[in-house]
């Protein structure tokens, strides 16, 4: 039995191809009638284009699956590169990934440690209790009894990662120039690359479970004898997803504590070990009955150079403190800001990121930030990175800044959502 994936260039190419077009005609529409329409029905028709490219371009992205959708999904969380009514579609893509039939986890299973479920643990449970990157994660246990969690890859999805780059690039044309795209999606590929190779997943776990020590932050241990390339056995760490865990209604001090621990597990990880577990997914955070947190998921990592790093720290730095000036110069410094753009340019950029540096230090103005004394923040946020975007085609894409910002901003998302209060000043950025 066939996965229900297009795997086919050709068929990959013709679906990419139609998206491209449709796309293409309706953002033609609204430049044909721009010259014609006042400011306010400019607006308007901008965000209907906007919103019925967006449409478009999700419908095509799920018949194609695999990594193109999962590429989209990167792409919806950077939110200073894509519309919000484009991120707010392919955001879907995330409730659309379906699961492997029974008959073909089997097959899954045989070919990537050659031999049946049956045969190779104690017991196995043929139904995925957990979604993954580009697969699926089942329960089982070893030839003594200990619960394990198995990764299945998604049959075929490797396969399409170079086709559905050029395919991504050609839907997406349409929208935005070549030069601000290209970057991002090169990142999100080279991690893809590593993250269909469950191999390397497992050197990722194994290296955060030797470096990361930190009280309470638990990591699964890998089980090579029953791991390969496609498929990757841990063992399963006690507790519930964070998002289930808070359907629970736990009481605001465990909200807190676990908000810290997470905010403390990145900033570690960050800035001692220059690596970043890049997928900030509630469903990746184990909350233990101790309030333990238990990490998981290792696909998506994402090192940076110890250079970059601390150039990283000096702008965050100068935003905890309210130095506009000093964030300013460090991106200049970064390249982020070409030295030569005409001076009322350089303003306008320049009061962008004056701006961006208020807003990310008001995280850092009190001792204590609370997330519900602040609902409005990351939509305030949200708000200043759309300014960026008619600029982003005078400025620089550093692409080490996709799964950082990403990283970042997505833990914020999570604070919010727990209602939390926590310190986020560090010896690192304050």
């Amino acid at each position: 039995m066939k996965p229900d994936l297009p795997t086919g260039k050709w068929q990959r190419s013709l679906a990419g191809g139609q998206t491209a077009a449709r796309l293409g005609a309706k953002m033609l529409g609204y430049y044909s009638k721009r010259p014609f329409l006042s400011p306010a029905e400019r607006l308007r028709a901008r965000q209907k284009a906007t919103l019925e490219s967006a449409q478009a371009l999700f419908q095509g992205l799920s018949l194609l699956k695999g990594t193109a959708l999962k590429m989209a999904q990167q792409l919806s969380l950077e939110t200073d590169l894509l519309p919000e009514e484009i991120c707010r579609e392919l955001a879907k893509a995330y409730h659309q990934v379906p699961p492997i039939n029974r008959a073909l986890v089997r097959q899954v299973v045989q070919a990537g440690l050659g031999r049946p479920p049956e045969e190779v643990f104690s017991r196995f449970e043929p139904a995925a209790f957990a979604a993954a990157s580009l697969g699926q994660v089942h329960r089982a246990a070893d030839a003594d009894g200990n619960p394990l969690a198995v990764k299945l890859q998604y049959p075929g999805i490797a396969k399409t990662i170079e086709s559905d780059l050029s395919l991504l690039s050609r839907m997406l044309g349409p929208l935005f120039p070549s030069e601000q795209l290209l970057p991002a999606l090169n990142e999100i590929a080279a991690r893809l690359r590593e993250e269909v190779n469950y191999l390397q997943e497992a050197q990722n776990l194994c290296h955060f479970a030797s470096h990361l020590k930190m009280d309470a932050v638990a990591i699964p241990r890998w089980q090579p004898a029953l791991s390969s390339r496609t498929v990757l056995t841990t063992t399963l760490l006690p507790g519930r997803p964070l998002d289930y865990w808070l359907k629970g209604n736990p009481p605001a001090s465990d909200r807190n504590h676990i908000a810290q621990r997470l905010n403390d597990m990145e900033v570690k990880a960050l800035y001692e070990l220059n690596i970043i577990h890049a997928d900030p997914n509630p469903g990746n955070f184990i909350i233990a009955d101790d309030l333990s947190v238990g990490l998981v998921d290792f696909g998506c990592v994402k090192r940076l150079a110890p250079a970059f790093v601390e150039q990283y720290r000096r702008l965050t730095l100068a935003a905890a403190h309210q130095e506009s000036d000093t964030h300013f110069q460090v991106m200049v410094h970064m390249g982020l800001i070409p030295r030569d753009l005409d001076y009322p340019l350089m303003e306008r950029i320049r009061e962008c990121s004056d701006a961006m540096c208020r807003w990310y230090g008001r995280f850092f103005a009190e001792p204590i930030f609370d997330f519900k004394a602040h609902p409005q923040v990351l939509a305030e946020g949200a708000a200043l990175m759309h300014r960026y975007q008619d600029l982003r085609s005078h400025m620089v894409v550093n692409p080490e800044f996709i799964f950082l910002d990403r990283t970042r901003y997505g833990l914020l998302r999570i604070f919010q959502m727990l209602g939390a209060r926590l310190s986020f000043r560090n010896h690192h950025e304050w």
